[in-house]
């Protein structure tokens, strides 16, 4: 292997260890909180040495926001619109945006996690998210949900009674997948029930017709 090879796969293999170390840091900070998460446990899931993170990262919170930082950015790619999606009609782009939606919230449940674990105590962490990461994505989601509620597809509510709802529904049964298989036998992280669960609201929130009345 020569020289530039080299470098090339350690710089690879330090990209990975780092999305491994972060992502092991959301899931601990998802599960127990700030305060109950520590810096060796964290360590311990990712399967690298306790210094390490210290090295990287130098303290619990620097860490906890670096990990939030990759946390959007990764919604952000997740969430990307497919080619053509702006040439569909207002309905079918608020259908293409849910079913999304609610994969993402499916595939990465620890953000919804560490959002309520942070709003529960209002914290200074929470204050910083929502100045760096959360406004903007709410200005963006904004725009997109006046569109759609302007052409009909949504009724006529205030945007932070819609944005509430619709997060709400497509997060609760993958933040609360445990709950939810004990109580109901289904495990709602596989794939064909987290299809299901987004046809689902698609039709409740978007394909609802009034029920038609019987005459005597």
């Amino acid at each position: 292997m020569d020289q530039a090879s080299a470098i090339g796969t350690r710089e690879e293999q330090k990209r990975e260890t780092r999305a491994k170390i972060l992502q092991a840091a959301l899931e601990q900070f998802a599960e127990r909180g700030f305060d109950g998460a520590s810096v060796r446990d964290i360590a311990k899931r990712a399967g690298v040495i306790h210094g390490l993170i210290k090295y990287h990262f130098e303290s619990k919170e620097k860490l906890w926001m670096t990990a939030v930082d990759y946390l959007f950015e990764r919604q952000t790619i997740e969430m990307r619109e497919p080619e053509g999606f702006q040439e569909l009609s207002a309905s079918e782009q608020a259908r293409n945006w849910l079913k999304r939606y609610v994969r993402y919230c499916a595939k990465y449940p620890e953000h919804a996690r560490i959002m309520v674990q942070e709003s529960v105590c209002d914290s200074e962490r929470l204050a910083w998210a929502v100045e760096k990461h959360i406004k903007r994505n709410h200005n963006h989601s904004k725009t997109m949900m006046s569109h759609w509620r302007d052409h009909g597809v949504y009724p006529d509510i205030p945007y932070y009674i819609l944005f509430s709802i619709i997060a709400a529904v497509s997060q609760s049964p993958f933040m609360l997948a445990p709950s939810v298989a004990h109580s109901s036998g289904v495990d709602v992280t596989r794939p064909e029930q987290i299809d299901l669960y987004a046809d689902t609201l698609i039709a409740l929130l978007l394909d609802h017709k009034d029920p038609q009345v019987d005459t005597v």
